[in-house]
């Protein structure tokens, strides 16, 4: 069945019962500004291998917001109310495994992610981070009035670490907001992309460092030639314009080529960090 959402398609069987079985459950946290279904190809391939996938559209604020109060405390809140509403169904809760739980985030879900993963964000990291490298122009000129917003309302971000999250995976994450010692506190396998020429969060800024101050077991793949919304799955023809941006690679890069190889190696990282039957987490 061929199931529309806008311009958007996909081969699903629109409200059909769950197949027989017991499955890992992935949740996919967007970027800022985008929807749910940025990563929808990620999200069928999971589906494919044996996932349930909850790829929800995270609230914004007051006209329109993207930044501020509301993402660096909403978001992992909302994971954390997704992964609930899915174990609670009456349908689908019976068949997911409770210890095989997930979560992929890209750019501002990547900082969810590391969130929900036990990170304690500091929102003055960003602010400090902006002053020392004024050459990281396009991060800052984005997201520094949200980061001094959230200081200045909050002061203190609360621990939105969700236990139930044993493995995460990160696409050109905003991780400046966490310090090393709030990095170190993951203890969860870690699979982390970085863009070779992503402009907005810069590799030698934003995930160079967090790959050095994660467990040493964590993975890290740099892709050569992406930029930072080369993660998101390719846009149909008829809203390449309205994306804009969004919609656009360096030149000479190939972003569906690269999404046949991502997927399948998040697949299989999920594979292997969710076995049935073992736990992942060490407290510290």
């Amino acid at each position: 069945m061929l199931c529309r959402l806008v311009t958007y398609e996909m081969q699903v069987a629109n409200n059909a019962p769950p197949a027989d079985g017991m499955f890992g459950l992935i949740v996919i946290s967007h970027g800022a500004g985008g929807f749910s279904l940025n990563h929808r190809d990620l999200a069928m391939a999971l589906a494919t291998h044996g996932y349930v996938v909850a790829a929800p559209t995270h609230p914004r604020g007051k006209g329109n917001d993207i930044s501020g109060v509301g993402v660096w405390i909403g978001r992992p809140k909302q994971v954390s109310r997704v992964i609930d509403a899915v174990l609670e169904d009456a349908v689908l809760g019976p068949h997911v495994q409770r210890e095989r739980i997930g979560v992929v985030g890209h750019s501002m879900g990547g900082f969810t992610a590391l969130e929900v993963a036990g990170a304690k964000p500091t929102p003055r990291a960003s602010i400090a981070h902006c002053q020392q490298h004024p050459d990281d122009v396009k991060f800052c000129s984005y997201g520094g009035s949200a980061d001094r917003e959230a200081t200045r309302k909050v002061g203190d971000i609360p621990d939105a670490r969700d236990p139930r999250v044993q493995a995460i995976v990160l696409m050109a994450p905003n991780s400046v907001p966490f310090t090393g010692e709030a990095l170190a506190r993951v203890a969860v396998p870690v699979r982390v992309y970085g863009a070779e020429h992503d402009d907005l969060t810069l590799v030698r800024y934003h995930v160079e460092p967090l790959v050095k101050a994660l467990p040493s077991q964590t993975e890290y793949v740099l892709v050569k030639g992406a930029g930072h919304f080369s993660f998101m799955t390719s846009f149909p023809r008829a809203l390449k314009l309205v994306a804009g941006e969004a919609a656009r690679d360096p030149e000479g890069f190939d972003r569906d080529a690269m999404h046949e190889v991502m997927n399948p190696e998040v697949v299989s990282f999920f594979d292997r960090k969710l076995r049935a039957g073992e736990s992942t987490l060490h407290i510290r």
